[in-house]
């Protein structure tokens, strides 16, 4: 096991590097949107899938929120099969959102996810 890592932990070969280092990706054409996120996608050039997470402040005032949000955008990914494909992510909020909905940002990402997996199975 990995120094720092707990067994069920997203390693760093899942993160992206680096300042700056997914901004590429947001300009790229394959996108999935939902009411309240964004998943972009491209074919990755590591072996393994890389996610990263934006929330601005203007999708979250606080950082208590931003990074609940990211905690559970990240254990979605960790949990999904899509976690062992050749592609790289970034998830992005659309608009302000409300903690209260946090379950349903959590449902969206697991759709985004899934129709990310179908697309690029086909």
């Amino acid at each position: 096991m990995s120094r720092g890592v707990r067994k069920e932990g997203l390693s760093r070969r899942h993160r992206f590097r680096g300042r700056d280092s997914f901004r590429p990706l947001l300009r790229s054409p394959r996108k999935f949107a939902g009411k309240y996120a964004v998943l972009h996608v491209s074919p990755a050039v590591t072996p393994a899938a890389r996610f990263g997470i934006s929330v601005g402040r203007r999708a979250a005032r606080l950082a208590v929120q931003r990074n609940h949000i990211k905690r559970r955008a990240r254990e979605a990914f960790r949990r999904h099969e899509l976690k062992h494909a050749p592609v790289d992510m970034v998830l992005t909020l659309t608009a302000k959102f409300e903690p209260a909905r946090i379950e349903e940002l959590v449902a969206e990402v697991g759709e985004l996810l899934d129709r990310a997996r179908a697309r690029l199975s086909s």
